[in-house]
């Protein structure tokens, strides 16, 4: 209409994860460009659109990943592409981010207690019907905790190599053995992620307290870093997400479609070896461990895991998911 401005950006169209199964390309023109062809079209011509997506090439390819404890739809991802972001090794530089609500926007102050840590700085969910938040029933605040968690976990894991082995080790065997209502924020629970993931309590510890820790009205400087990250990515309301040198990869968010994304970013040349050998293969996480490495491994280390199998057969760990409340300390086994 007369008058009408047009927006300085475009708009953003993201699939908000229930996208998968359309298969219809559309796209976004501005106004002056949509008079031209329908004037074509009504005079008569033709008109032939093409629509181009332009990948530059590099030797080093970033992926950034977004998301947050506090919001179960990532973990089937996390749980289908550690093995591939292991694979790629120091070919790709990873670095993952986790959704922070700024500020509570709760009526009730016995609410943002509840919801948010540090006076109501940091909270699991903006908005007033906890739509960020999982299906468990804990308090947003028990999710604010595991996110300062895992951000010293990578701090001390992962930030110096950009692959971060432990940090997907810790977020899988959580997935795996703590994310419910009964053990998500059980220390026991947690010691025992810990252990089985290589990583050392004490440092995680430190770097949280260090760090401003989550009591009091005070800032926490990780959790400072993760806002201001939020606000420079500009889209938090699709989690979770995943950015391939600055793009984000749109879609169903797979383990194929974000290999597949990261492989296609790298030059001919710097190509890593697994996106020479697994893009477009019918079983990604087969391929992206090689028989060869299992032959290669040698007679020992089977006999190895063989003496280790039986011996589980007999051996009862009291502090491994023994009871509802892990009321005896990780590590203490017995024979049986």
């Amino acid at each position: 209409s007369r008058g009408a401005t047009c927006e300085k950006e475009s708009p953003f169209m993201g699939d908000d994860g229930s996208g998968h199964d359309i298969h219809i390309p559309s796209m976004l023109m501005s106004k002056h460009d949509a008079e031209s062809i329908k004037m074509k079209l009504v005079s008569g011509h033709s008109v032939r659109l093409e629509i181009a997506w332009v990948v530059v090439p590099t030797k080093t390819v970033q992926y950034n990943l977004w998301t947050t404890p506090a919001r179960p739809a990532g973990n089937q991802f996390l749980l289908e592409f550690k093995n591939i972001a292991l694979a790629l090794k120091d070919s790709a530089n990873f670095k993952p981010y986790s959704y922070i609500g700024s500020g509570c926007q709760l009526e009730s102050m016995d609410d943002c207690q509840e919801e948010c840590t540090n006076g109501g700085r940091y909270c699991a969910s903006t908005a007033s019907d906890g739509s960020f938040l999982d299906d468990l029933d804990l308090t947003g605040n028990v999710f604010v905790k595991e996110t300062l968690r895992r951000h010293c976990i990578w701090k001390e894991y992962g930030e110096e190599n950009g692959l971060g082995k432990e940090w997907w080790n810790y977020v899988v065997n959580f997935i795996d053995l703590c994310h419910s209502e009964e053990f998500f924020d059980n220390e026991y629970c947690i010691a025992d992620v810990y252990q089985h993931s290589s990583i050392d309590k004490s440092k995680v510890d430190i770097c949280m307290k260090e760090s401003g820790g989550l009591e009091g009205d005070v800032e926490n400087s990780l959790l400072e870093e993760e806002k201001k990250a939020e606000m420079s990515h500009g889209n938090y309301n699709v989690i979770p997400s995943v950015e391939v040198n600055t793009f984000e990869v749109e879609g169903d968010l797979s383990a194929e479609n974000v290999f597949n994304a990261i492989c296609s970013n790298f030059l001919d040349d710097a190509k890593p070896e697994i996106c020479r050998l697994c893009v477009d293969t019918s079983s990604l996480n087969e391929c992206v461990i090689p028989e060869k490495v299992i032959r290669e491994s040698g007679f020992a280390d089977v006999a190895i895991i063989f003496v280790m199998i039986c011996l589980g057969a007999f051996v009862y760990c009291k502090g491994f998911r023994t009871g509802p409340a892990y009321e005896n300390p990780p590590g203490e086994c017995e024979v049986v």
